[in-house]
């Protein structure tokens, strides 16, 4: 009986097995690494925004935000912070506490060539004025 190449399939399933694996572990580590960097804007314009604050009433001993200043310098600094085309952030504030969401896409490297589409990553990260 001639069992010569017998193994071949196996090898070729074990293979395509094992190209789907790495291409998962590969595609999670940069989705989580996109996250990461995510999360990194959203707490830099967070920080960024809490420090604008209301010039008198820093003086009167107060910790109030310069609402429109405060937006801005958080949106501005979420979008500068390690910058990615088709990054968006929001901030909105109450006058004492400041949210900064971002919103990131990732698109998979070698799982998109089996189907798996894009991602979307929302972080979301808030501050506040404090005394130091």
């Amino acid at each position: 009986m001639n069992e010569r190449g017998s193994m071949l399939p196996y090898l070729g399933a074990l293979f395509f097995v094992g190209i789907v694996l790495l291409g998962l572990a590969l595609d999670t580590a940069l989705l989580a690494a996109t996250y990461r960097e995510a999360a990194f804007a959203a707490d830099a314009g967070a920080e960024a925004g809490a420090a604008q604050l209301e010039t008198g009433a820093a003086y009167g001993g107060d910790m109030v935000l310069d609402r429109r200043a405060a937006i801005a310098a958080a949106e501005t600094a979420s979008l500068a912070a390690r910058s990615r085309a088709g990054r968006s952030a929001r901030a909105t504030t109450d006058g004492t506490d400041l949210c900064v969401v971002v919103v990131d896409h990732y698109e998979p490297r070698i799982l998109g060539a089996v189907g798996i589409g894009a991602h979307g990553v929302t972080v979301q990260a808030c501050a506040a004025p404090r005394r130091g």
